[in-house]
């Protein structure tokens, strides 16, 4: 297997397995049956998620590095802070909880604690706004057609409301919506062959 085809293995097998493993841990999350394990699985989907944006920012750094690197620092700062919050998840498979963010009771009585809260949640809040302003910047230099570049702002959007209004239901369609938007970038930039072509090619061109 050549380096590019292995690289092209995978950045594909990224895109795939990221939004594909937090689809999973919510709804497990959403089961109410697996109190330990849903937030390994979403634990493990961060693993697959930086390494796509830095692919995403590595495409948008062609028109603007600004853009790539603001993009870029928010969605790993974004995964690192949901990945830190996971551990606090853990905690409700052994203490009580309460409310419908499965937060347990000795993470909740510290919430207001010398500004514990927000220190805790703004790290996680830049995974959707990552999503967000990923999406604008490819609809600002038409990286992708108009419909899969809105699709990415919505479902940041989507996981954002899901998560801050403890809606699971969104959620769970935020997660469905990023694996195929996901899945549909990585054909539409992979699933010719040449994972470099698109990069050779003016940026205009690659929406498609």
């Amino acid at each position: 297997m050549t380096s590019a085809r292995s690289k092209r293995v995978v950045l594909v097998t990224c895109l795939v397995l990221g939004p594909l493993l937090q689809l999973i841990g919510d709804v497990l999350w959403k089961m109410h049956n697996y109190p330990y394990s849903w937030n390994i699985w979403r634990e493990a989907s961060y693993i697959f998620f930086i390494p796509a944006g830095f692919l995403f920012a590595r495409i948008i750094e062609r028109k603007s590095f600004t853009w790539a690197m603001i993009s870029c620092g928010l969605f790993v700062t974004g995964c690192i802070g949901c990945v830190a919050m996971m551990p606090l998840f853990r905690l409700g498979a052994f203490y009580p909880t309460e409310g419908n963010n499965a937060f347990p009771v000795v993470v909740n009585s510290v919430l207001d604690k010398k500004f514990f809260a927000a220190t805790l949640y703004p790290p996680g809040l830049c995974f959707p706004i990552a999503l967000v302003v990923f999406g604008i910047g490819f609809l600002k230099y038409k990286v992708f057609n108009t419909v899969v570049n809105s699709a990415l702002i919505f479902s940041g959007i989507l996981f954002w409301l899901g998560n801050a209004g403890e809606i699971d239901g969104l959620l769970i369609i935020s997660d469905g919506l990023l694996l195929c938007v996901f899945c549909y970038m990585g054909y539409l930039m992979f699933g010719k062959g040449d994972m470099y072509s698109y990069m050779k090619r003016p940026i205009g061109q690659l929406n498609i």
